[in-house]
């Protein structure tokens, strides 16, 4: 018969008592954090998948951040374009009154000062920031867009954030956009027009057109000057102009400008509306995968309370159980081998 040897057999209840007492202090640990994963050898494909949902809530929180800088932009840009739409309405309405021959000059230099304000508003309007940043100078948002004659200091940038992933709208409208005609500037007739091939005909007919060009002293052909793109501020000093110099007909002339311009600022109102709803509908969407991803990572990492702690009771009553029975043999003194 084998013999066990003291030493062999101390190691081995040493070894039971603490292989016990890891699972108790693992199912406390459990118990206070109330998850069921307390590291990733757990469960490491419950694991791998609840860091997954975890990079995307952390994704999804940033997008939701552009979404309402995105939403803020938006809001500002429009109801900066619903008060440029009742100021031109308001200039129209002036000049339909004025271009009638029933008030007199008086009349209409008194009513130019009310324009003169119209003027400053509007601008005032297109120099608006959202905290720091214009919202009508492109890329430029530092710059100021507009100086006090109405000129133009920004760019043609627009600046979009991504509020959803690979998702980009554009936040802004330049100040071209919204203040200048959609017609470019006319460019310098050319007399070289397209032709399919450079013939000796072609040649001498292009010479003869040149020919017949007034020349400057020189001996240059002088470049027709570029015509100016309209713009609302060009309109109302037009207007404030036009009553100062008491003239119905240049009056009358700028209501198809302002019918023109009003126009143009209810299509950018429309496209701004359509963008903030894709912004929302985009946003609604983000906050319900969050939603998903938070029950999903319960599922897979939060612990049955009921489970866990009926774990704890048993693995208590196993714990006492095991230093019970090792207490005769783990306290026993020289005498009690003497004795044997």
């Amino acid at each position: 018969m084998t013999r066990v040897s003291e030493n062999s057999s101390t190691a081995s209840l040493k070894y039971a008592l603490n292989r016990t007492k890891a699972k108790m202090e693992d199912l406390q640990l459990k118990g206070s954090t109330l998850k069921s994963i307390t590291k990733p050898s757990d469960n490491p494909v419950s694991n791998v998948e609840a860091m997954a949902l975890t990079s995307s809530t952390n994704d999804n929180i940033q997008y939701l951040k552009n979404a309402d800088f995105a939403l803020l932009n938006l809001n500002v840009t429009e109801k900066s374009l619903e008060e440029l739409t009742d100021l031109l309405s308001k200039a129209k309405e002036i000049a339909i009154a004025q271009s009638s021959d029933f008030f007199n000059a008086d009349v209409r230099k008194n009513v130019a000062n009310e324009v003169q304000q119209l003027y400053n508003q509007s601008l005032a309007v297109a120099n608006k920031k959202v905290g720091l940043k214009n919202i009508f100078s492109g890329t430029n948002t530092l710059t100021v867009p507009f100086d006090s004659n109405g000129s133009y200091k920004g760019d043609s940038g627009h600046i979009s954030l991504e509020v959803s992933r690979n998702f980009f709208v554009p936040v802004n409208l330049t100040g071209e956009e919204v203040f200048f005609s959609s017609e470019d500037s006319d460019s310098i007739e050319s007399p070289l027009q397209k032709f399919e091939q450079f013939d000796k005909s072609t040649i001498n007919n292009i010479s003869r057109e040149l020919a017949t060009k007034e020349v400057d002293e020189d001996g240059e052909v002088p470049a027709k000057p570029f015509k100016t793109r309209d713009n609302i501020f060009a309109q109302l000093q037009a207007l404030t102009s036009a009553l100062e110099n008491n003239d119905p007909e240049m009056i009358q002339g700028l209501l198809e400008k302002f019918d023109n311009s009003i126009s143009r600022l209810v299509t950018l109102r429309t496209r701004i509306g359509s963008i903030t709803n894709s912004v929302e509908s985009s946003k609604s969407g983000l906050e319900s995968e969050n939603v998903d991803h938070i029950s999903r990572k319960s599922s897979l990492l939060d612990a049955d309370v009921a489970d866990l702690f009926s774990d704890i009771n048993k693995q208590q009553a196993i714990l006492k159980t095991t230093y019970q029975s090792t207490q005769g043999v783990m306290n026993q003194t020289l005498m009690d081998f003497l004795h044997r």
